[in-house]
């Protein structure tokens, strides 16, 4: 049987390939690879200049640099022979010491210290994406990775053989050790060209690092938050609060509740300003259409109505799923409603004019099912996407230009009861019914944070670097994404944390309680 066509018989990371590196630091990790033996003193890594050479000119020398390369703290202590251990002389009876630098570095510290610099230019991070589509994209297999010259050994693949389908014990050991020792191709994660990561364009100069400043300046401000401090309260709902939101000039609070009661506060009157009933079951969500001065309501009842603020009464409502909305996001990018119902379904809704009308049959655009009922929706307007949470736990990823699954994640058997990505798009948080609280990176679908609360996250919203979690138990915190680590938390109500908001200003937040009460709380800052 001929082995598919290769241009590398190993892998660019392997024991040995590691180990080369690293000898002077772990010389007991070579032994025990080589049974008991140092490697011949003219093969070890003795001079960066001749390891960069070999790379560059030998075709059987592909090995990957190690993160000690860049690893500022460690101060580049692998270069060094420290324990003064006796790995013989090379050909030209030197004996095998430290490693020889180049001329531009003085020390193994500099050294590490100017690749971590380089390793962090702009130049790195205008071709981070060719590397990516090397390693994780789509030049790593296929027609791509031979025009790419990036092809390995059929067996360096994942998945190239099935291991349990091999009866004989000798063989599949031997497949195994070849699989161990000569390394394995991480996962495919991308099929298409990755973009380019954003950089400073030598035209924008200012621009951007205006835009650098005003976020570190706004971090810099969050995390010297020091307490929640009551502003004012509401208690005119007669049932649980579902969901409200601060209008965009920060003088208003509109929400719902399961009373099926539309209200609206004044911040600057500090009153309730308006109550409308909205049919005979409890209202799930509410946003207000760009524009227009017109509410869109979700209902247990299966329908979205509209209700004009102007004329104080509903214009109109659809019938819009089978069974009771939970959920509501609209893009204001794309002019998009969409909702998610327990009957598992999301609806794209598109089409609005001008006096906020919608019509089922012309406005309906696109209908998503699912496993099971849809609790949570986020949308990220940069990207197009639209995350999906649902009561069997699934976490579905929808690319919205074609309606295509992008990503579909299981990371807990539960519920998920909150998800929101952050305002870069980069990150998704997400809650679960089992206390657990997430936060994923949306291109690799990786937790890049996970712990388990002591009670489950019933609402979340970000702003900036800081994202607030309000808790089952009444409890409302901020974490700080930045430094992954929580900031402050505060016994804010006597019921769960159904919705909470950030004003646009960023001077108010907003919490709307089980326990019916509205409260708006002002963040005080360290001095």
């Amino acid at each position: 049987m001929s082995h598919p066509k290769f241009m590398y018989g190993s892998h660019y990371s392997t024991p040995g390939f590691v180990l080369y590196y690293l000898a002077r630091l772990y010389p007991h990790y070579v032994l025990c690879l080589q049974s008991g033996r140092f490697d011949h003193p003219d093969r070890m890594f003795n001079s960066v200049a001749d390891a960069f050479k070999n790379c560059l000119n030998n075709m059987s020398d592909f090995k990957e640099l190690i993160p000690e390369f860049y690893d500022v703290s460690a101060e580049g202590k692998f270069l060094m022979n420290n324990m003064g251990i006796n790995f013989g002389y090379r050909h030209n009876y030197v004996k095998v010491g430290d490693v020889e630098l180049p001329p531009w570095a003085s020390s193994p510290k500099e050294f590490v210290e100017k690749l971590r610099e380089a390793l962090e230019s702009e130049y790195v991070s205008r071709n981070l994406h060719h590397w990516i589509d090397f390693i994780f994209g789509y030049k790593q297999k296929g027609e791509e990775a031979i025009k790419a010259h990036n092809l390995f050994y059929y067996l360096c693949y994942e998945g190239a053989i099935d291991l349990d389908s091999i009866s004989d014990l000798n063989q599949r050991h031997a497949l195994e050790v070849q699989i161990m020792e000569f390394g394995q191709i991480p996962k495919q994660l991308f099929t298409v060209p990755h973009p380019q990561r954003k950089i400073i364009g030598p035209t924008t100069l200012v621009e951007p690092y205006q835009v650098e400043e005003n976020e570190t300046e706004s971090r810099d401000r969050w995390k010297r938050l020091k307490d929640f401090k009551m502003h004012t309260s509401f208690n005119t709902h007669k049932n649980s609060v579902s969901y409200l939101f601060i209008s965009d000039d920060g003088e208003r609070i509109t929400s719902v509740g399961h009373d099926s009661k539309l209200k609206v506060f004044s911040l600057v009157q500090n009153k309730q300003i308006r109550s409308a009933n909205i049919g005979n079951l409890p209202l799930s969500s509410c946003l207000q259409l760009p524009n227009v001065n017109v509410i869109v309501v979700a209902s247990w009842d299966n329908e979205i109505s509209l209700y004009d603020m102007d004329y104080g009464r509903v214009k109109e409502s659809v019938l819009a799923h089978e069974d009771a909305i939970t959920c509501l996001c609209f893009s204001e990018k794309t002019n998009v409603l969409v909702s998610g119902s327990a009957d598992c379904s999301v609806k794209v809704w598109k089409g609005f004019n001008s006096n906020g009308v919608i019509k089922p049959i012309q406005c309906l655009q696109k209908q998503i099912d699912h496993n099971s009922q849809v609790n949570c929706l986020s949308y990220n307007q940069d990207n197009n996407h639209l995350a999906v949470g649902t009561q069997d736990g699934e976490i579905y990823i929808w690319a919205m230009t074609d309606f295509t699954l992008f990503k579909k994640l299981t990371l807990h058997a539960s519920s998920v009861d909150a998800i929101s990505y952050s305002p870069d798009g980069l990150k998704l948080a997400i809650g679960f019914n089992n206390k657990a609280f997430q936060i994923i990176d949306v291109n690799s679908g990786m937790p890049v944070f996970n712990t388990r609360l002591d009670s489950r996250i019933t609402s979340m919203e970000w702003s900036d670097f800081l994202l607030i979690l309000g808790c089952e138990d009444g409890t409302l915190s901020a974490w700080d994404i930045f430094e992954v680590r929580q900031l402050l938390e505060i016994q804010a109500h006597e019921g769960a944390i159904k919705t909470v908001d950030i004003s646009p200003q960023k001077d108010f937040i907003a919490t709307g309680s089980q326990d019916r009460v509205i409260k708006v709380w002002k963040p005080v800052m360290q001095s």
